[in-house]
């Protein structure tokens, strides 16, 4: 399973612009969108900020 870095290059919802976190996924080159889902409903952001799920969204560096 590979770990990635995913960034926010802008403010979604209430993630602020600039905001890092760590997505555990199975999928490559980049997380799926599911695990990404998964990973803001954990660190408690609303449901504005879930919409922005796909990856495509985020500057993505694989960590492992």
């Amino acid at each position: 399973m590979a770990l990635y870095k995913l960034t926010a290059p802008r403010q979604f919802g209430d993630m602020p612009k600039g905001y890092t976190f760590q997505v555990p996924s199975a999928s490559t080159p980049t997380p799926n969108a599911q695990d990404v889902e998964k990973e803001i409903i954990r660190l408690g952001f609303n449901k504005q900020a879930q919409s922005y799920k796909s990856p495509g969204n985020f500057k993505v560096e694989k960590i492992s």
